[in-house]
């Protein structure tokens, strides 16, 4: 597989997933799938994404700057943050129920 591909693919598995994420929780902000399965999804998502970041970093860093390589590595720096609140908000969740 060519490296500078995983950015992209690891973009489109983490919106895939807040996306599942989005629709998981109902307006009255309970979730509709169990949580050990909404935190696995985050931390899977977070992951990929940071992996993304990573490669796509190295590879900005090494054969110099692109755009078709910039703008998924971008992607995966909001997914990271977005993902990553979005499991902190799951664990205070957890923590407020009795």
């Amino acid at each position: 597989m060519n490296k500078a591909a995983f950015p992209i693919i690891a973009l489109f598995i983490g919106i895939f997933i807040q996306l599942v994420l989005m629709t998981a929780v109902s307006a009255a902000g309970e979730p509709a799938m169990p949580l050990l399965t909404l935190l696995l999804m985050t931390e899977f998502g977070v992951i990929v994404s940071a992996v993304g970041v990573f490669i796509g970093g190295k590879l900005l860093l090494t054969t110099g700057f692109d755009y078709k390589l910039a703008l998924p590595t971008l992607g995966c720096v909001a997914l990271v943050i977005m993902l990553g609140l979005e499991g902190i908000e799951l664990w205070d969740y957890i923590n407020r129920i009795d």
